[in-house]
């Protein structure tokens, strides 16, 4: 990464990272909440459930509305009250008593992080220069950051404090959003840029955009469903230890971390379509092995090719979508990290309904096809990219 960060023309983007690692601590720090929430506060599963729901909800749905503002008109300001949300929503979660308050907060973490998503996904394509792709794994990075940190300072802070130590992410928020203000200026010109070039008369490709929105979205079922069932595999089917089982996804999510650290340098010398293609293919092969082999060590194997195979394509077919939407890089951006979330999420608990019901290696070859309709869509983008070459 340092070669290819050299190359950024500003250190900008690590500031959006900065501000991704907020949100997203506060989106995976929830989730470590919610026994404490069971045990201390006396919620019962189905209640908690339907907190979950309602903040990836509002996180998700609302994201692509934030997009479109900042298509309007640049509001980098929006990163700022996002990252403040995002943090006093889950302190918020530990500190009121009333479950539907409760419910509100948690909305609030929602909204927040759902503000952030977009404003600085546009921002990091247009502070990266030339090298866009960089830019977006540098931001994308620290999504992945977040979502680690959250749990370990959710367990770390309620188990010092009890439930009100959730207002440590005042602390983490707070200040980095007064950042993000300071630097709106800066931020605001990036945007009159951008609106400069749409006014040049730049046409949209929804329609190539729409294919990969299609890959970023069964790739996203793949990896929840490789986070939330292959542990529960290893353990029903060979007797693995749940600390175990839950090490090597551990294990999985920073190898994931590294590709995507990693992407914008693979991607300066595998075209994003081919490499599209080959994440996809290798993801197939990888849960078919995972699914048939009937050995441990061959599961975890799999499970290691499938950590980079799942997030080394993803930051550049962000920007390979906005590069086709180049007058609503914020709709763009929106619905990348917003609508393709969201179809994992929303499919994660369905699958655990079905494995539930006949089981988990049911569960594993729908991920299977999951991959397949990924390979199909990168199939689709490598074809809209060589018919847009030729038209050139």
């Amino acid at each position: 990464m340092s070669k290819n960060a050299s190359r950024l023309p500003n250190k900008l983007p690590f500031v959006l990272m900065g501000g991704h690692i907020c949100v997203d601590a506060c989106q995976g720090g929830l989730a470590s909440v919610l026994p404490f929430l069971v045990i201390q506060s006396g919620f019962s599963y189905t209640e908690i459930t339907a907190l979950v729901l309602a903040s990836n909800s509002a996180s998700a749905i609302i994201q692509p509305l934030f997009g479109w503002l900042g298509d309007k008109k640049a509001r980098p300001w929006l990163m700022a009250v996002g990252a403040a949300l995002a943090g006093i929503g889950l302190a918020l979660v530990g500190v009121l008593q009333s479950y539907w308050l409760v419910v509100a907060a948690a909305m609030i973490s929602g909204i927040g992080n759902a503000m952030l998503h977009p404003e600085g996904a546009r921002l990091a394509n247009l502070t990266g220069g030339d090298d866009k792709a960089v830019s977006m794994s540098v931001f994308s990075v620290g999504g992945q950051i977040g979502f680690c940190l959250g749990p370990v300072i959710s367990v770390a802070a309620i188990t010092a404090f009890g439930l009100i130590g959730t207002l440590v992410y005042l602390i983490i928020c707070i200040p980095y959003a007064l950042v993000l203000l300071a630097l709106t200026p800066k931020f605001r010109t990036f945007g009159v840029r951008a609106a400069a070039q749409a006014a040049a008369g730049v046409r949209d490709r929804w329609g190539a955009f729409s294919v990969v929105l299609g890959a970023l979205s069964v790739r996203s079922i793949v990896f929840y469903g490789v986070t939330s069932f292959f542990p529960l595999y290893l353990v029903a089917t060979f007797g693995a230890s749940e600390d175990a089982a839950s090490l090597l996804i551990t294990v999985f999510s920073v190898c994931g971390a590294f590709a995507t650290a990693a992407s914008g340098m693979v991607s300066h010398r595998i075209p994003t379509p081919r490499l599209m293609v080959s994440c996809f293919a290798l993801m197939a092969l990888a849960l078919v092995a995972f699914v048939t082999s009937g050995n441990v060590w061959l599961c975890v194997v799999a499970v290691m090719v499938l950590a980079p195979c799942v997030n080394l394509f993803n930051p550049p077919a962000v920007t390979l979508g906005q590069s086709y939407l180049p007058a609503h890089l914020g709709m763009a951006s929106g619905l990348s990290f917003g609508v393709a979330v969201a179809v994992g999420g929303i499919a994660s608990p369905l699958l655990g309904v079905l494995g539930d019901g006949v089981g988990l290696v049911p569960v594993i070859w729908i991920l299977v096809a999951c991959a397949a309709a990924g390979l199909v869509f990168s199939f689709g983008v490598l074809a809209n990219e060589s018919r847009f070459r030729r038209l050139k």
